[in-house]
Formats: structure tokens, sequence, C-alpha cells
């Protein structure tokens, strides 16, 4: 009886232990997600949003094939919404078969008017990659990130296309009846030997046993019950009940194995962010600073002023082309436009906005900085240099917000900020005629380089120029300020001023005289009806908050001779 106790014991937890491990290897975690469509409705963009590319964990990659050229690039998913403006394209969804556990993409076409254009090379892609026939593209996953594919812009996007998940390797949990199982097939066996040991007991001591035979008892006439026979009640017989039931029991509670939940049934897409986010990463900025600099670079070499315009505008390209006309009538060095310094880059601010047009400060270069702003007007233009000026020595710069979060855009009446634009010329300005004297001082700090070397400039014409009258203005152009806010509560504001000076000869028949670089522009060292020049001045302030007790600073200048005309005749 104990080896049939000891088999059935062991049995069972041998049954229980193939139903685990089959539970295991039918519950195994999938590694690979695939969701893949050919497309029916023609278009020459289709737009992958954030939704459809985070809906799953894991390195994630877009596969496309095409009959000509594959291009697919990254960027917010709002920017690249922007950029398609008014064209037609065709939206990716995701849609998941629970029956099957499968997941497939569908196409929902976008209708419209507008101009198709070739998607390569624009600023606003973090990353992009073209190839011949097909494509593969890796999506580093974020909250906002979504894939443009097409072609040209002109010809219909590739039509088949495939977004994969890879997934972390992960092994399937072992289920608890597989565990109580090998406990139960140990028991089994233990009771096997236990009862070969008992067995084996037994055999020896009836095989050693000796002496004479005792009669056999006289048996006694059994005595039948009334009520009839009952089953063996013996304690063997309950012992092996005991362990049947033991047995069973303990296969009832581990009878339940672990559902395997596959992530492919439900999806989990990330929430979109609740604020603005920075326009540019670094990787843009570094190949937008390049090839701005490259084009400048080649301009500068030939004083091509036309050329400028690709990479250039507002204030950067009149003071640009300003210097190339200084430069085309002098063999001077002295007059060679300044350099574009494009690395490296010491501080990054890109805003953070989803309007246009946008903004970026960028301190760059290692022994002298130059502060640099861009400008993107539109989604579909390039970044372009919008100003360019020199670091001023011994200033101290503010703290402004990290590079990945950007900073906010302010508009010109604002009221956060102490000063706005048109009051920070006027102020300069006074500072620049009255020096320490100016009741502007209050506000705005005039302790720096450049301060002190236009007021020489100007005191210096005063006492050279007795015999005549002058007259020094400062204006605020047209050209639209740049304002983003930093980290103390206050904001750089970068704007583009015009000094005009004018001298008038104070009695009939004087003449008044001028040297360096206003002689060579007005092609003669002097006039009797007197002289106008024009400078430009691209300045970077930093403004503290409205109600602070600071004083703005001026951080970054560059001046520019403009233009050198005479008056009347």
């Amino acid at each position: 009886m104990r080896f049939w106790i000891a088999l059935f014991v062991f049995v069972t937890g041998l049954v229980f232990s193939a139903v685990g491990f089959t539970n295991q290897i039918d519950n195994q975690p999938i590694s690979v997600i695939n969701a893949s469509a050919s497309l029916s409705k023609p278009a020459s963009y289709v737009l992958i949003p954030n939704a459809l590319l985070s809906a799953y964990e894991g390195e994630n990659s877009v596969f496309a094939i095409g009959d000509g050229t594959v291009f697919m690039a990254t960027g917010r998913e709002s920017d690249i919404v922007a950029w398609l403006g008014d064209s037609s394209y065709v939206e990716m969804r995701l849609a998941v078969d629970k029956t099957n556990q499968s997941a497939s993409l569908v196409e929902i076409e976008r209708p419209g008017s507008g101009e198709l254009e070739d998607p390569a090379g624009a600023d606003i892609w973090k990353t992009e990659t073209a190839s011949n026939g097909t494509g593969l593209l890796p999506v580093e996953i974020d909250n906002e990130v979504a894939v443009l594919m097409a072609s040209t812009g002109i010809e219909l996007a590739p039509r088949t296309l495939r977004v994969t998940w890879q997934l972390e390797t992960t092994e399937a949990p072992i289920a608890p009846i597989t565990l109580i199982g090998l406990v139960v097939m140990l028991l089994g066996a233990l009771l096997g030997l236990y009862a070969a040991f008992i067995y084996r007991k037994k055999f020896r001591s009836r095989r050693n046993t000796r002496g004479p035979r005792r009669p056999k008892p006289r048996t006694t006439k059994r005595v039948v019950s009334q009520a009839g026979n009952g089953p063996p009640t013996s304690r063997r017989s309950l012992r092996g009940m005991k362990y049947v039931g033991i047995a069973l029991s303990v296969g009832t509670l581990a009878g339940c194995v672990p559902d395997y939940q596959n992530p492919i049934i439900s999806p989990k897409p990330l929430e979109q962010p609740g604020v603005l986010t920075a326009t540019l990463d670094s990787s843009q900025l570094e190949r937008i600073l390049k090839e701005i600099s490259e084009v400048v670079a080649v301009a500068d070499a030939t004083l091509d002023r036309e050329s400028l315009e690709v990479r250039v505008t507002g204030p950067a390209l009149e003071i640009r082309r300003a210097a190339y006309a200084l430069a085309a009538k002098s063999t001077d060095s002295l007059f060679a436009p300044t350099k574009i310094l494009a690395s490296p880059v010491q501080l990054f601010l890109p805003g953070a906005t989803d309007t246009w047009p946008r903004n970026t400060i960028v301190v760059t270069g290692e022994n002298s900085l130059q502060v640099l702003v861009l400008r993107q007007d539109g989604p579909r233009d390039d970044y372009k240099l919008y100003q360019y000026s020199d670091l001023l020595p011994n200033i101290s710069f503010p703290e402004v917000p990290a590079e990945v979060v950007g900073a906010n855009a302010l508009k010109e009446d604002n009221k956060f900020l102490s000063m706005d634009p048109a009051s920070l010329v006027e102020g300069l300005g006074n500072l620049l005629n009255r020096g320490f004297e100016s009741p502007w001082a209050l506000l705005i700090d005039p302790d720096n380089q450049y301060v002190a070397d236009v007021s020489a400039v100007q005191l210096g014409l005063q006492e050279t120029l007795s015999n005549a009258n002058l007259s020094f203005e400062h204006t605020l152009s047209e050209s639209r300020p740049v304002i983003l806010a930093n980290s103390e509560g206050g904001a750089l504001v970068a704007l583009y001023m015009i000094d005009t000076y004018t001298i008038i000869p104070k009695e009939p028949g004087d003449a008044v005289s001028i040297t360096g670089e206003e002689a060579l522009l007005l092609g003669t060292g002097g006039s009797a009806t007197g002289i106008e020049t024009k400078y430009g001045a691209m300045l970077l302030f930093n403004v503290p908050a409205s109600g602070s007790d600071e004083r703005a600073t001026l951080l970054g200048a560059t001046q520019q001779l403009l233009s050198a005309i005479t008056l009347g005749g």
C-alpha cells in the first residue's frame, strides 16, 4: 500500500510540474512588436504621431519601402503639423486586434490644398534620413516626438511602412504550481524510499526468526452484525486516504497559474506635456550654426552681399552689408567684417513656444565671446542670424533656463519687466550723451566698456569740431526686439539701435572734416554744408523684473557705421 501511495504522490507532482512548465512556455513574453501597413490613399506626406510611436515601451524604429527616395524625419509633433500646414497628408493610427493579439496600422486622410515642398534639410527636424528604395529611422521616444515620412515632397510618399518596438528582454515568471509539483514529486520519492525501507526491514525479520511453531489458535465463529458488512476502517486505509486528500488539496491550491498579459492588447501612449517646451535641441543648434557660419564665411571672402540672405536677416544683414561696403573701399584688414563664431557653444537659450517667429540666444567662442541671436520666421523657413554682438568684459550674465526647458518668449508691451525696449534705447542714448550725470544711470548701469568707448568718441568730436554744431540722436529701429525670460524673473532683451550723428558748420564758409571709416565711406575728408553719419548698434540687455531694485545691464554690443552723407549741397 505504501508503494501505491508514493507512486500516486509522485505522479501527481509530475502532473503539476508539467502543467507549470507548459504554462511558462505558452506565456513566454514577446520581445518584438511589429505594426505595418500598405497605404491605399495617395499622399506626399505621412505623419506618424507620438501616440502611435509611444504606444509601447522599448526601442522604436520606423521602416519604409518606396519606389524612389525614402525620406524620414523626427520632430515635435506640433512642429511637423505646422510644417505640413494646409498640405494634404495621411496620418497613421494604431489598430489593436485583442482577439488575435496583434497590432496593425491604419491610415486617416487629412485633405488639403497647401503647397508641396521638399522636406529635406529643414531646420525644424531633430533627425532625418534619406535613402533610395528603403529607409530605417531609429526614434528616440519622448512625449512630443513624431515622424514625417515622404519622398521628395512632390512625389508620393513610400507606400509600405512598419513601426517596430524592441521590448526589454524578460523571462516568464515561474508558476507556483511548478514549484509545488517539484516538492510533491520529492515527497513521493521520499515516501517510496520509506516504503522500500519498511518492506526490507520486515523481510529480514521474517527470514532471521527461528523456533518451535506455535499451535494455531482455535478459530472462533465470527458474529455477523445485523447491520451488514461495513467498509474497511483499518489505519492503513485511513492513512492512504489522508495522503490522497493532501495531494488533491495541494493540486487545488496550486492549480491557478499566472495569466500572462500580452502588451499588444494594452498600448499606453505617453501623455502630452502640459507646458511649452524648447524649440531646438543641441544637435539642431550645432547643425544650424555650422551652416550659418559656412554661408557667412563664403560671403565674407567674396564680399557677396546677396548670398548672405540665405542665412542672415534683420539687423545682422544690414550690419554685414555695411561692413562689406567699407571693406570694398579699402585694402586695410582693419575694415574686414567680424568673423562669426560657431563654436564652442558656451550658452544656449532656445525659446519655448509653439508659434512663430521663434528666437534663440547663443553665446559662442572661447577667448572672445559672441552673442548670436537666431530667428526662424515660419515652420518652413531656416533659422537665420538675426543679431550678433561682442559680449562685454567684466559683466555678470544672469541665470537662464536649461536648454531642454527653454525660455518663455515675451512681447514688447509686457508688464513683467521694469523697462521696455523703447525705454532702454532712450536711457542708453542719454547715458552715451551725458555719461554718469544722466538721470538714467539710476535705471541702467553705465559702468561698461561700450558706454565708455562711445561716450569718449562723442566727447572727442565735440572737442575737435568746435566750429560746428553737433547733435547725437539714438532711436529704436523698426526691427522687432527679441525678449526671452531668464530664471531671475527678468529677461534678456536683444534690440537694434540707430545712432545718428549730425555735424553742421556754425558759420557760412566754415567746413567740417572727418577721418577714418566715415571719410572712407563718404569719399571725402570734409564738407562745407554738414555731414550726417548713421551707426547701427546691436545690443543685448539684461532687464530685471518690474518692481525690482536692480538696474538693467548691457551685456553685449556691436556698433557698425551704416552710412555717411553730406547735407545741403
